[in-house]
């Protein structure tokens, strides 16, 4: 089976409106806040998917971000509306990275392009070489909903207490 080319993937989509305190004196968004709106998809996107960043937290695995680009094209202003597209590239090592769109709508004009990488760390801080079993399910709906196979209904994904660290 051939995979499908980015074109072909269902991104998932975030509207996001432009509030006075995230422009700065030139009027337009300042540069820094592009970044919490990919955080903001990138939340949205887990909660769909079933395993929100606090109940990892609270299973133990933290999943800090290790790389971030942003590539700016065009500024966003005050009362605009946003759209974020993210799109979880299919991993090959225990790493999560996304790539994401920002677009004003409604013509959906490209203003920002970037990615997220992160990885996942066990509660002692060691860095996993594997999915642990939430992580691992939530990146398989997200690929699955990606491919339009499901959608994604925010069911959450059940975590087995006492095992964290098992997958290092």
């Amino acid at each position: 089976m051939v995979a499908p080319t980015r074109s072909q993937l269902r991104p998932f989509r975030v509207e996001i409106p432009v509030r006075f305190p995230e422009v700065d004196s030139y009027q337009i968004v300042w540069h820094g806040h592009y970044l919490q709106y990919l955080e903001v998809a990138r939340d949205r996107l887990c909660q769909a998917g079933g395993l929100t960043p606090r109940r990892a937290l609270e299973h133990g695995y933290t999943v800090p971000i290790t790389r971030y680009e942003l590539v700016l094209k065009r500024p966003a202003r005050l009362d605009e509306v946003l759209e974020v597209t993210a799109i979880l590239r299919p991993p090959h090592v225990a790493r999560i990275v996304i790539d994401y769109e920002v677009r004003r709508l409604p013509e959906r004009q490209l203003l920002v392009s970037g990615l997220t990488e992160q990885v996942v760390l066990n509660p002692a801080g060691e860095l996993l070489l594997g999915f642990p079993a939430p992580v691992r399910t939530l990146v398989d709906r997200i690929l699955e909903f990606h491919r339009g196979e499901r959608d994604l209904t925010g069911d959450e994904i059940p975590l087995v207490r006492g095992r964290a660290g098992s997958e290092r």
